[in-house]
């Protein structure tokens, strides 16, 4: 192997790694990406319900005590911070079905003024059928209230129904207060792997690993280029170094810069959650026992995915990621040896961000059935199985010649679009004035 393709990509990693917008991007990125996996918890326990929600009236019109067990309920839930006595506590009005209009109206009139309840209830035999039930009030529009207000009242109704049936009122109690907790375990033709989110993590990561470092170090290749180009840097360079080796040692390059920004995006990412989650998780627990328990619960799968992470997806993932990297990064630099100008760089760049933006528009199909036609046929194309098969790997059982067999093909890809490239590059880079034709590429791919 030439020794130039090593200095060269010696010169692109530093050159990228010591300017300060690669400093900034390294450090700023990984704060974001802890913020967005731990706001979202912090938000969903804070803001899970209102104070509103425990300033309604119920009014039950079902004649079976499912005013007071929905009130009762309500003052069961930690989340609402509601305490027995309180006067901010549910009241329950049983009506009958015939002064239900009247007494509905006079309680909305009652919410319409300031300071006095913020909502009304009403239940009917819709609402003990499992159909229906009414809600008038100021929050009406804060879908956590709603979604709360609703979960009670149909868990509610179903306790009162198996109660009718005849169940013990103690097997009733116990099924209000369950909890269940489904703890999944993938097994494979070698057994056990562990977490079943585990490779999904893996996958989806690599996936979106990929999918930003084509698009930004990509087209930092592409700008590379069309600058050499322009300033007539690379007319000296290419006299020295062959243009197959400066087109690897760019590649190559770049590509290191890449790895090295997404390993340190990784690491300090991980470090600033571990630093971050407890400070959370006490100013959530200051809220209520219920919204601590709900935000460990969501954060427990991604911390048991990465506990169940086994060598072999990395491995794979790895290669797969060096795979698809190298395929995209050559062929941005072909796009960008053939033109002239930026504006032109993006137009002959088109091609390959379709390929791209069309592989992750195939993201959610092979999510939801990752044995289908289509999530197979991906996995074997060169520019969509480096981002698909991961996936899948994590999804689903894959068997190991499938694996091998898609990773042959996509190096193979890839050597085709090295050589392809290569091909183009050699040409493009000592090409100058107006846009080249298909013709004309197809002709520097012939003779080059």
């Amino acid at each position: 192997m030439d020794k130039k393709i090593f200095v060269v990509a010696k010169r692109e990693y530093l050159e990228r790694v010591r300017s300060r917008w690669f400093i900034a991007m390294t450090l700023l990125v990984p704060a974001l990406m802890a913020v967005a996996f731990l706001f979202p918890i912090w938000m969903a326990a804070r803001g899970s319900v209102s104070n509103q929600l425990g300033h309604i009236r119920i009014l039950d019109a079902t004649n079976t005590g499912l005013g007071e067990r929905v009130a009762k309920a309500m003052m069961a839930d930690s989340t609402l911070g509601l305490v027995a006595g309180d006067t901010a506590a549910p009241r329950v009005e049983v009506v009958a079905p015939a002064d239900l209009p009247a007494k509905e109206k006079a309680a909305i009139a009652e919410v319409q003024q300031r300071g006095h309840i913020a909502g009304v209830l009403t239940l009917t035999d819709s609402a003990i059928a499992g159909r229906s039930a009414r809600y008038a009030g100021r929050n009406a529009s804060n879908i956590s209230d709603m979604d709360k207000l609703t979960t009670v009242v149909r868990q509610s109704a179903m306790m009162v129904r198996l109660e009718h049936e005849g169940v013990r009122a103690e097997i009733v109690n116990d099924l209000a207060r369950s909890n269940m907790r489904l703890n999944t375990e993938r097994v494979t033709e070698s057994g056990k792997s562990g977490s079943g989110t585990s490779g999904l993590f893996v996958g989806i990561i690599v996936g979106v690993l990929l999918f930003m470092s084509i698009i930004f170090h990509g087209q930092n290749i592409l700008r590379g280029v069309l600058e050499e180009k322009a300033t007539r840097v690379a007319e000296v360079v290419l006299s020295s170094v062959k243009p197959e080796s400066l087109l690897a040692g760019k590649v190559l390059g770049v590509g290191a810069v890449g790895l090295t920004q997404q390993a340190a995006w990784l690491g300090i990412a991980t470090y600033l959650t571990n630093f971050m989650a407890p400070i959370v998780m006490k100013s959530i627990a200051a809220k209520g026992g219920a919204a601590a328990a709900a935000s460990a619960a969501a954060a427990s799968p991604v911390a048991g995915a990465l506990g169940g992470i086994s060598l072999s997806v990395i491995g794979i993932a790895l290669a797969y990621f060096l795979v698809g990297f190298v395929f995209y990064a050559c062929l941005y630099a072909a796009a960008g040896s053939m033109v002239n100008s930026e504006q032109e760089a993006q137009q002959a760049a088109t091609p390959v961000m379709f390929l791209l933006i069309s592989t992750w528009l195939m993201v959610n199909p092979v999510l939801v059935n990752p044995t289908s036609r289509l999530a197979v046929v991906l996995s074997w194309l060169p520019w969509s199985s480096p981002i698909i098969m991961p996936m899948r790997i994590g999804l689903t059982s894959v068997s190991p010649l499938e694996i091998i067999g898609s990773l042959i093909v996509a190096v193979i890809g890839c050597v085709a679009a090295v050589w392809l490239s290569a091909r183009i590059y050699r040409v493009g880079m000592l090409m100058y004035g107006k846009k080249p034709s298909f013709a004309e590429v197809a002709k520097w791919i012939r003779y080059a």
